[in-house]
């Protein structure tokens, strides 16, 4: 199982979901939020043309893939529906979500969160490289310790995403639109 979070096209998952992020903290610029978001649709078809180039097919990437594309598709809309102010928490949440949202990000938990996010695949490959011994002189068990800890930031990451999506498919249930949120069509 710890080789196939490694190869090749997981790993490129792991980058699309780093762009997804990074496409979102560009929402209000459109050139630079659909330049980014389109190279994180372009490397999904590459994912998959590098797992049956390098072999390296296997169920977790096919259920990986899945998991991501979901995700990011019901992140977009989810966020998108809910105006240019997304992040901005007008009512009361669950603290978890309001401790990592609350500044915009700029709390240990946001940090955390983002942390996760980002530090998490590159840790993943360094890992596989083996770049965390060489050049750190980690051992197995502080490379999964310190693995561990920016994994259970991205879960966190996770977490938040879930429960946009769940907000926006209350809302949807309600039949009420989202206050701020301009329609266009």
């Amino acid at each position: 199982m710890a080789a196939v979070i490694f190869y090749v096209p997981n790993i490129i998952g792991y980058v699309r979901l780093l762009l997804l992020f990074v496409a979102f903290l560009w929402y209000q610029n459109p050139f630079w939020f659909l330049l980014v978001y389109s190279f994180s649709a372009i490397l999904d078809g590459i994912d998959g043309y590098m797992a049956r180039k390098l072999n390296q097919v296997s169920e977790f990437g096919s259920l990986y893939l899945y998991l991501i594309s979901v995700v990011e598709w019901l992140t977009l809309v989810c966020t998108h529906c809910r105006g240019p102010n997304w992040k901005a928490l007008k009512k009361k949440h669950p603290w978890i979500i309001e401790r990592v949202m609350d500044k915009g990000f700029k709390t240990p938990a946001g940090v955390f969160t983002i942390a996760g996010l980002h530090v998490f695949p590159i840790l993943l490959y360094a890992q596989k490289q083996k770049l965390l011994r060489t050049i750190l002189g980690m051992s197995l068990s502080q490379e999964m310790v310190l693995i561990m800890f920016f994994m259970s930031g991205r879960l966190l990451c996770l977490i938040v995403e879930f429960y946009f999506i769940y907000q926006h498919v209350e809302q949807l249930c309600r039949g009420k639109p989202y206050t701020g949120s301009k329609q266009t069509h």
